[in-house]
């Protein structure tokens, strides 16, 4: 079970057994002293070392640090460097001819959905391995996808937690 499907869990502190998945996301073990957990969902499992430690466990301030780690906004239109490259990357590109100007979606999925639950791994994956099934390519040649893909993650991660407005973005200026 993952922190974020913890019922009852939004201001609890636990003692629990703690295991970081390969994606990054905790999973709250067993109490046995291995656990086996899948290292992806078609792969191969694997044991991970119980880690036990408290948790403090804040649905709202585990979404707020991780969009802090990930992106800073100011006013909605500026932003940190990566997050603007990020942005730079996405109109050069020309992604809104599939995922729409505001990122709602037109023949490819709506982003301000999608990466509500993608985690980070799995959207660098897709981009540079594309969906050709669905008719997206892949972008694992291009220089700048490389570059910039953690930007990429953290522009359309803000949109998709309603913090970076659509339209154009600007840098965070300097005090």
């Amino acid at each position: 079970m993952t922190l974020t499907e913890l019922p009852g869990a939004s201001s609890a502190i636990l003692e629990s057994s703690v295991i970081v998945s390969r994606v990054g996301l905790p999973s709250i073990s067993s109490t046995t002293s291995r656990t086996w957990m899948p290292a992806c969902s078609a792969g191969p499992f694997f044991t991970r070392p119980r880690i036990s430690t408290p948790l403090a466990l804040s649905s709202a301030s585990l979404a707020d640090d991780s969009a802090k780690a990930l992106y800073q906004v100011q006013d909605g239109t500026k932003v940190d460097q990566k997050t603007l490259n990020g942005w730079k990357t996405w109109r050069a590109l020309a992604c809104e001819r599939c995922h729409g100007a505001q990122q709602e979606g037109l023949v490819g999925p709506a982003l301000v959905e999608s990466l509500k639950t993608m985690s980070k791994e799995d959207f660098h994956t897709t981009i540079m391995n594309g969906r050709p099934e669905k008719g997206m390519p892949n972008f694992n040649t291009s220089q700048m996808v490389n570059e910039n893909w953690e930007g990429l993650y953290a522009y359309l991660k803000g949109r998709s937690d309603g913090k970076i407005q659509p339209g154009h973005l600007y840098p965070i200026e300097s005090k």
